[in-house]
């Protein structure tokens, strides 16, 4: 008998990132589902967290960039570019060499959460395509 697993709230909240940015990103290239309409202060939030740009082995961390809201774009689309680079930075590994200190991985993961239950609250086409997609790969749990 297999023994259970059980999953802490930071390896859930990152699958949860992973899994929910995929259904974002099928609903609009696929679908071409429009953008929700999103507070202005998720993208406020993030602003204040700060997004670490690439690695710099000079300085040996990670060099912070000021993101500055493009008006050419919704805050979905916005905030979504974040979420983005949240998951690149867990995708491809770049924090397993200078992991985030605890607080910050905290603070980014609990922003994500926040936006991608934005996502879902404004029940537009594009939460219920991406809640479709989910439900078709059977990972609606998260």
């Amino acid at each position: 008998m297999v023994g259970s697993v059980s999953m802490n709230q930071q390896e859930h909240s990152i699958i949860s990132l992973l899994l929910n940015e995929m259904a974002f990103e099928g609903a609009i290239k696929h679908f071409h589902e429009a953008p929700p309409d999103l507070s202005i202060e998720l993208f406020e939030q993030i602003k204040a967290i700060g997004i670490p740009g690439r690695y710099d082995g000079k300085i040996e961390d990670y060099r912070y960039v000021d993101i500055d809201f493009d008006h050419e774009k919704s805050v979905f689309e916005n905030c979504y570019r974040q979420l983005r680079t949240i998951r690149n930075n867990i995708v491809h590994a770049n924090k397993a060499y200078r992991p985030d200190p605890p607080e910050r991985l905290d603070d980014l993961l609990s922003w994500a959460q926040g936006f991608i239950h934005s996502v879902y609250r404004s029940n537009s086409p594009l939460s219920e395509r991406a809640t479709a997609i989910k439900a078709t790969l059977r990972i609606e749990n998260f």
